[in-house]
């Protein structure tokens, strides 16, 4: 059975500058979408089931390593 992700995002907040991270967490994932025509690149965190903030991605990037949730299912 597979999970669908929600689509809900708010692009301000959610939109990555670039569709790619130097060093990502294993349970992140790089996502793209289409809204109106445009492109956006978002990061889904598969253990929270939830599209990540930028500011939260740019953090989950440097100390994915020390997240609790990722020890979780690790």
């Amino acid at each position: 059975m597979s999970v669908q992700k929600p689509r809900e995002i708010y692009v301000p907040i959610h939109a990555l500058p670039t569709c790619s991270l130097t060093d990502p967490c294993p349970n992140l994932e790089l996502v793209e979408l289409e809204r109106e025509g445009e492109k956006y690149c978002v990061a889904y965190c598969k253990v929270l089931e939830r599209y990540l903030t930028k500011s939260a991605a740019r953090k989950c990037e440097s100390t994915w390593r020390g997240c609790p949730f990722a020890k979780l299912v690790m």
